[in-house]
């Protein structure tokens, strides 16, 4: 496993989780919708882990009128993934264009004073 797709795993573990979190937080708190939370965290964990697959598939098998409303859903959420890819690509290209290279972990340079 290469080091952008390690990155990549960790990212959809993280933001699953995440989710998930706030989902449990939802169903305590009244200004959260925790089932939405839920179910979208499962969705994202669901292409990493076969728990999470298993347990989606059974909910759909026993909410069917969610898992409709889940498969309408898709192809939106594809397009805006499509949409963002598309708006990160372009700023890496054209940071590419002027000779520059993005990097989330570079800081500025810090010039020290002499005493």
């Amino acid at each position: 496993m290469g080091a952008k797709s390690k990155l990549k795993h960790a990212a959809i573990l993280f933001a699953g989780w995440g989710f998930i979190l706030l989902g449990i937080l939802g169903l305590f708190l009244p200004i959260l919708q925790g089932i939405l939370f839920l179910l979208v965290g499962l969705l994202i964990l669901s292409s990493v882990s076969p728990r999470a697959a298993r347990l989606l598939h059974w909910l759909r098998r026993r909410f069917p009128r969610i898992s409709d409303k889940m498969d309408e859903a898709a192809p939106k959420a594809k397009e805006v993934q499509r949409r963002l890819s598309h708006k990160f690509g372009a700023v890496k290209s054209k940071a590419k264009a002027m000779g520059r290279k993005i990097s989330p972990k570079k800081r500025p340079h810090r010039v020290k004073k002499k005493p």
